[in-house]
This record gives structure tokens, sequence and C-alpha cells, in this order.
């Protein structure tokens, strides 16, 4: 049972990952209506008739559609296997009503024409529903060995700023998002400034959207690397701490170059792929830092 949960923890955080990379690119190739206003059939057929655009959309449908039922059944064998664990059980609804409520916004986008920002919160939706799995599968594959690294507790402090910390990232992400659904990517069509030779452009025609994503990034990476300065003096005694912040900083700088890398190729479909595989990646792991920082050793638990 334990191997057999293991392999369902590796392929649910497989296909979540698949389900975010499947929804940037509908967003890129702007596919969202190749199945027109159909919902769950592609224009009034369940096999669509052959276009990119259909191809597209109808594919990420389909794999958003796997991906909830293995959620789903990954949650309940999850809590079923650890009953009595608040841990899994947390987890086990978050990633449940997440998965659940993102594909019921992506229905209703395409049913009802939706705003930009509401188009946003698809993606962040998304992006919970990804970490849920990823929370509850790193704590099947590394219960034990998270427990052997959580050799002390850490300050009231440093809890709630990792907590802000990330929930001021699900704020740059959304704003990303943002960006993307109301075709502000290229308003700045020069990086680190937003056109050649201007320090402060005219915030006109999309580039205060662009901006605001910029300043908040550049905000965001002094943020995670003062947290790394200071998860440093517990390298010893929270070695998970000391990774996870280590593996998010590293994820921040390679986020902000592939961001360059977008508006230096002019929206290439790769780079903008990347882009949206690195924040998911690095989201999960900003959440998996949120749960560790409440933990404590076993002997100090009540």
């Amino acid at each position: 049972m334990n191997r057999w949960l293991k392999g369902l923890a590796i392929a649910a955080t497989l296909i979540m990952f698949l389900v975010m990379i499947a929804g940037s690119l509908v967003t890129k190739t702007e596919s969202g209506m190749g199945c027109g206003s159909d919902w769950p059939l592609c224009n009034g057929k369940f096999v669509p008739e052959y276009t990119l655009e259909s191809m597209i959309e109808y594919s990420h449908r389909l794999v958003t559609g796997v991906a909830g039922i293995v959620v789903l059944v990954f949650a309940v064998a999850s809590w079923w296997t650890h009953r009595g664990n608040k841990e899994v059980l947390a987890t086990a609804w978050f990633a449940g009503f997440f998965i659940i409520l993102e594909s019921i916004l992506g229905a209703s986008a395409v049913i009802w024409p939706q705003s930009s920002s509401v188009l946003a919160l698809h993606f962040g939706f998304s992006l919970l529903a990804y970490s849920g799995v990823f929370l509850l599968t790193a704590f099947i594959l590394q219960r034990d060995r998270t427990k052997k690294m959580v050799k002390a507790a850490v300050s009231k402090g440093l809890r709630i700023y990792v907590w802000l910390l990330a929930l001021y990232a699900y704020g740059v992400v959304y704003l990303g998002a943002y960006v993307r659904h109301t075709d502000s990517s290229l308003a700045c069509y020069s990086w680190p400034t937003c056109r050649p030779g201007e320090l402060i452009p005219p915030l006109t025609g999309g580039m205060e959207i662009q901006m605001a994503h910029r300043l908040a990034a550049m905000l965001f990476f002094f943020l995670v690397a003062g947290l790394w300065f200071k998860v440093l003096e517990l390298k010893e005694t929270r070695r998970d701490l000391f990774i996870g912040t280590t593996t998010v900083l590293v994820l921040v700088v390679l986020q902000i170059f592939s961001g360059a890398l977008v508006v230096w190729s002019e929206l290439h479909l790769y780079y903008t792929i990347l882009h949206s595989a690195i924040i998911t990646i690095l989201f999960g792991v900003l959440c998996y830092l949120c749960v560790q920082v409440l933990k404590k050793p076993e002997s100090n638990r009540k």
C-alpha cells in the first residue's frame, strides 16, 4: 500500500504540473475559445474538428479532467492511510477543494465571458491546487526524513515572515497572470528598463501593469534573499528550511531571467512556458516552507 501510495503521489504531482503547463499553453496561443462556448463538449462534439486552437483547448480539458480524478483519489487514499494526521487531512482537503474550484472557474470562463481579472484567478486557483498536491506528496515521500531535519522550533517572527512572503508571492503571480490576460506582456519591450534609455516610462497602454509586475518581482527577490540570510543561521538545526529557502532563492533568480527571456524573445512559446513552469515549482516549495515553519521536534510536541 505504501509503495502504491507513493507512486500515486508522484503521478498526481506530475499531472497537476502538466495542467499548469497546458493552461499556460492555452493562454499563450489564445486557444481559450478553441471549442467555442461549449463545455464539456468541443463545438458540440466529443471529438472536435482538427484545428490547432480546438486541439490545444480540448487537450487541456482532458488533462484537467484526468488530473481531477487522480488528485481526488490521491487525497482520499492519503487520508485513509494516515487517518488522524491533521497535516494530511488539511492538505488533502486543500488540494481537492482547489482542483474542483479551478475546474468550475475554467468551465465558467468558456460558457460566460470573463474579465481579465477573473481569468487571472484561474491560474491562481490552479497554482493552489498544484501546491496542495505538492505538499501532500512531500509528506508521503519524505515524512521520516523531514522529521530528522526538524531539530528546533523557529521563532514566531520567522513563521509570520514566511507566511506573509507566500501571500505576497501569490499576489505577484496573480499580477503576472493579469499581465498576460490584458495583453500587456510586451507593453514594455525592453528589459530591465521598460523602453531603451527610459528609466521611468509613461505609465499608459499596459506599461503600468508590466512595470508593477517587474517591481513586485524585484521586491520579492530581496524578501527571499532576506529570508535566506535569516535561515542560514538555522542551517544546523533546521536543514529542511535551509534547503527549501535555498531552492526558492535559486528559482526566483531563474524566474527573473526567464521573464527577461520572454521579453527579449518577444513572447517565444518555449520561454513563456518556462516562465510558468518555474513559478509553479517555486510557489510549491514556498508553500512547503509555510508548513515546515509550523513544525517542532517530536520531543517538544505535546
